[in-house]
């Protein structure tokens, strides 16, 4: 769904998009919530756009993942184009689709960084998913053990430069501070 936003015009301003990305329950929204309040710069985040359309109506299952999709992809577009930095949460478990954000934001000018959220210890991991309640409008409380186990085995090894945080063992301060010295913030 890139595909038309990659003809805009692209900026000179040389803005980041930081992609976080990983499994539920990995840290990653709790990452990218805190670098968007230290950066003080827009987050869009899969769930709450999911969320927005469910309760708009506005997606089945057979059009969800792509028209989520085009609105992530037109949010960060624009603002790429307007110079503006921009954080990414989303899932970003496939290669193409990690592939698509990178080609996105270099084409408009932009400079990509990719964040893969980890969990090592699997206690901690479940704990955290089982005893959650995210408060998105619209959206799941949490999702089962089940679905997190099927993340797993659908994610794609990221293979090109990206950075990897493991929230069993680092704080979510830590991690924001290691990201924030990849951007040179």
């Amino acid at each position: 769904m890139t595909e038309p936003y990659l003809n805009l015009r692209p900026t000179t301003e040389s803005p980041q998009v930081v992609l976080v990305a990983g499994i539920p329950g990995t840290g990653k929204s709790t990452l990218a919530e805190s670098l968007a309040r230290q950066l003080k710069t827009p987050i869009f985040s899969m769930d709450w756009v999911m969320g927005s359309l469910v309760l708009a109506r506005a997606i089945t299952d057979e059009n969800a993942e792509s028209v989520v999709d085009l609105q992530l992809t037109s949010l960060v577009a624009r603002h790429v184009q307007l110079g503006i930095d921009v954080v990414v949460d989303a899932a970003g478990h496939t290669r193409e689709v990690r592939d698509q954000w990178r080609e996105l934001t270099e084409r408009l000018g932009g400079v990509f960084v990719g964040v893969e959220c980890v969990c090592s210890d699997e206690q901690v991991h479940r704990e955290r998913v089982e005893g959650r309640s995210r408060g998105i409008p619209g959206w799941h409380a949490t999702v089962p053990w089940q679905h997190v186990e099927r993340m797993r085995g659908l994610w794609e090894p990221w293979e090109e430069d990206h950075l990897v945080l493991d929230s069993a063992v680092e704080s979510p301060d830590s991690s924001v501070k290691r990201v924030l010295e990849v951007l040179g913030k």
